[in-house]
């Protein structure tokens, strides 16, 4: 399943997820997806950012950082999808999350609408997101076949024990979002987990004078100049998965040693 998978569940770790919306008053933006590996991981992986490979990934731009920090190394992998439209808006959303049983992924819909008042643009980004994502159901039932036929690498109770914490608290999500002069969380404080029950809603307002309208288009008709933006299509529904379930399999199969590659 997409996006939000596994976690780095041989190592006992827990995953947080950041999904960011930026969205222009034109309706074109862009979507980031971010994921961190603390450093216990990067001390059972210390090669994992080799065995990364995205040479295959059509329509993500993806890229690694490895931050130093006081108790170790931290990888820190982020993909991001460029959108022209809100209804291109809600499609990128949708590869983050796309059950292969055609069920209803966490993100549900996605809109952004702009209304005049007088001499501005009044603008209100809504985004909503299903919170009854059980983590078991994430992946994809032919992972087990490559993890000696467990789901996750390991029975569902020993990495609950390794935990300290059920499966569905091991994995959480945030979703924030910019529009013209308006930026918003969800949730505001604290994280969400992917199976807690029910909807919630991101909404986020902002506004431009026209003036503040025709200076943002001219700076976007500069930066048209220096780089087109075609259309990319790509389906990665496994795209935070796949980060994921990588370290599963290194640390299930390490004496198979391999390059991983990312189509």
């Amino acid at each position: 399943m997409a996006a939000l998978g596994v976690l780095m569940l041989a190592a006992g770790c827990r995953a947080d997820i950041v999904v960011d919306i930026d969205i222009a008053h034109d309706g074109a933006g862009k979507v980031t997806v971010e994921v961190s590996f603390d450093p216990d991981v990067m001390q059972a992986v210390p090669d994992l950012a080799e065995l990364l490979v995205f040479d295959d990934l059509v329509g993500w731009d993806v890229s690694q950082q490895l931050e130093h920090a006081p108790v170790g190394e931290r990888l820190r992998v982020v993909a991001s999808k460029r959108f022209g439209t809100p209804a291109e808006l809600a499609e990128v959303l949708a590869e983050i999350d796309q059950p292969a049983d055609g069920s209803a992924g966490l993100f549900r819909s996605a809109t952004f609408v702009g209304s005049r008042d007088g001499a501005r643009v009044l603008y209100e980004l809504s985004v909503t997101v299903g919170l009854d994502r059980p983590v078991a159901g994430l992946v994809n039932p032919a992972t087990a076949d490559a993890l000696e036929g467990e789901l996750f690498g390991l029975p569902i109770d020993e990495i609950e024990a390794r935990a300290g914490a059920p499966l569905d608290e091991l994995v959480t999500l945030v979703v924030q979002a910019t529009v013209p002069q308006g930026a918003g969380r969800l949730p505001v404080d604290d994280v969400m987990t992917l199976n807690e029950g029910g909807t919630r809603v991101l909404r986020v307002s902002g506004e431009l004078f026209d003036a503040e309208i025709a200076g943002a288009d001219a700076e976007a008709e500069r930066l048209a100049e220096r780089a087109s933006r075609g259309a990319r299509i790509a389906v990665i529904w496994w795209i935070v998965l796949g980060l994921i379930v990588v370290v599963v399999v290194v640390v299930a199969l390490r004496s198979r040693r391999r390059r991983l590659t990312f189509r």
